[in-house]
Order: structure tokens, then sequence, then C-alpha cells
């Protein structure tokens, strides 16, 4: 079974970065998981919660509840700092990520760009430093020899990206885009995921114009891996045998 490992900084960024394209593979046999780095206790929209912890309980059960609709088979959110993750120990948290690979052995890793995806976001773009450097050491026996784990090289690593920022962000260079996943069928879908983000409810009326304008495909940066045969430009394992 083909197999998609997806690395985010918080519950709900599943969803905007690429939820339409997990749905749409999940559908087809592909096992997707997700490793959330944060469990999101920062939020601004607290959702009535009265202590830190609480907060993170409830957007863990909120995780669940989107990534059900999404199609992961598997998903998990860490315990890192929210709004603190460029603070964190580098190596040992990307190992905590190794290790996943080394044990899962996914085909393809997504994550956001070092740039913070469309919001800037500097947990986003810490988010994708650690999944990068993770999807090289996990394939070399020197990094993390304690594990004892075998090595393993995922085939191709992208970064989610977009054509364009909604205005009230800091401007990025965004990732270009080398391939587009069309994911039209998915978008109501995508919009009732993070709706299950219920803390975050206030944030939809600014998300779903978002998601809407985004409307048919997700756009994805080839960041390193296996060459996308010419003229394919609509599938992340194209040019792949799995």
């Amino acid at each position: 079974m083909p197999k998609i490992l997806c690395v985010t900084a918080h519950p709900d960024d599943e969803v905007v970065a690429f939820g339409g394209t997990v749905a749409g593979y999940s559908s087809q046999g592909v096992a997707c998981r997700l490793v959330c780095l944060t469990s999101g206790e920062a939020a601004r929209n607290r959702g009535g919660a009265a202590s830190a912890a609480e907060l993170q309980g409830m957007r863990r059960d909120e995780l669940a509840a989107s990534c059900r609709l999404l199609g992961f088979t598997e998903y998990e959110a860490w315990d890192f700092p929210d709004a603190h993750l460029p603070e964190v120990a580098f190596y040992s948290t990307a190992g905590r990520i190794v290790k996943v690979i080394r044990e899962w052995k996914p085909d393809l890793l997504l994550t956001l760009g070092p740039e913070g995806s469309a919001t800037g976001h500097p947990d986003h773009g810490m988010a994708g430093m650690l999944a990068t450097a993770a999807f090289h050491w996990a394939a070399h026996d020197r990094y993390f020899p304690e594990l004892k784990l075998t090595s393993h090289q995922a085939a191709r690593l992208y970064y989610a990206t977009t054509a364009f920022q909604p205005p009230e962000f800091p401007r990025v260079c965004l990732p270009h885009p080398d391939l587009a996943i069309d994911t039209a069928e998915f978008l109501e879908l995508k919009i009732e995921a993070f709706a299950a983000h219920r803390t975050q409810n206030p944030l939809l009326a600014r998300v779903t114009p978002y998601l809407r304008r985004a409307g048919s495909g997700e756009l994805f940066h080839l960041a390193c891996g296996v060459p996308l045969p010419e003229g394919k430009l609509d599938d992340l394992f194209a040019g792949m045998m799995v």
C-alpha cells in the first residue's frame, strides 16, 4: 500500500495545506498519516477552555474529528510548544520525525515550506525545516543510530504552496508550484473538516472564502526526490513504482 506522511505545526493546518489531497488519495487506498507537532494551546480562540492543558485536549479531539473526515488512517498531535516551535532543540525534535519515517516507511512526505506557508507563521516554517531534515536524515545510518531502526529514504518531499496569500499576512516568498492536485470534489469536505475544529470556529468566516478562492486544486512544490515526469503534473506519485 502506498503511504503519505504529512507533518504540520497546528491542528487545522492539515485541512488548509492538503486536506483535499489526502481525501482524494485515501479514497484510492493510499495510507495517509499525520504528525502535528503541537496541540495548538496558544490559539487566540480558546473555545471556553480554562487552561492551556484543557485547550490541548479539546484541540486533539478536534484534530481527530477532522482527520477522520479527511481519511487519515493515523494521526497524532505532539506536545512541542505552540507559538514557540522555532525554539525547540532541532536535532532531537527532527529525530522524533526520523523515528516515524523509519518505522512507518512512507513513500512521500508532505509538509509546509520553510517560509511559513501562506500565513508566514514561524511555527509553520519550523515544521517544514524539521520535516526536511528528517526526510534526509532518516535515509542515513549515521543519524540516530540509537534508534536501532533501518534507514529509509522516502521518494519525494513536497511543500504545500499556494498561488496567493491573504492580504492580512506578512509577505513571504512562496515555493513555486510544480504540481496541482484536482481537489474540487472535496472542497465542501475541507470546509466541514475545518469546522470540526470547533474552538477555531470564529475563523470560519475568514478561512472559508480563502478555501473557496483556492477552489479546485491544491498546489505542491517538489522540494527533493524523484523528478516529476514531463507533462505529468497532477499526481504526487507520477513516475514512481509503488
